[in-house]
């Protein structure tokens, strides 16, 4: 009997557990889907976060407050103190593909 690792035997075992479930009846319909995924978002610096910010002609506290994050991240960003996370430049992203519908999100008071 040829040896398994770990991982082997982990696959197997679970393989083993859908043909069981097939097999009962159980399952009764199996769907599945190929996606494609966006591509990575860009990498924000320094001054590529302040062009962003630019863009909606806002404050830093304007800008903090859209984004949903603090005053002293935004300075940090635009600082080159902290980076943008992934999620954060995806948001960056959706707003340089589109500033005038972010702008119109801001209503003066």
């Amino acid at each position: 009997m040829a040896k398994h690792s770990k991982l082997g035997k982990k696959l197997i075992a679970s393989l083993d557990e859908v043909v069981d479930v097939i097999e009962s009846g159980s399952l009764s319909r199996l769907t599945v889907r190929t996606v494609k995924l966006p591509a990575d978002p860009m990498p924000y610096g320094p001054d590529a976060v302040k062009r962003t910010r630019a863009r909606l002609n806002v404050s830093q506290a304007v800008f903090a407050r859209l984004l949903g994050i603090s005053v002293v991240l935004t300075q940090g960003w635009e600082q080159g103190q902290r980076k943008p996370s992934k999620m954060a430049c995806r948001l960056l992203d959706e707003i340089n593909a589109a500033p005038q519908r972010w702008r119109q999100r801001l209503v003066a008071a």
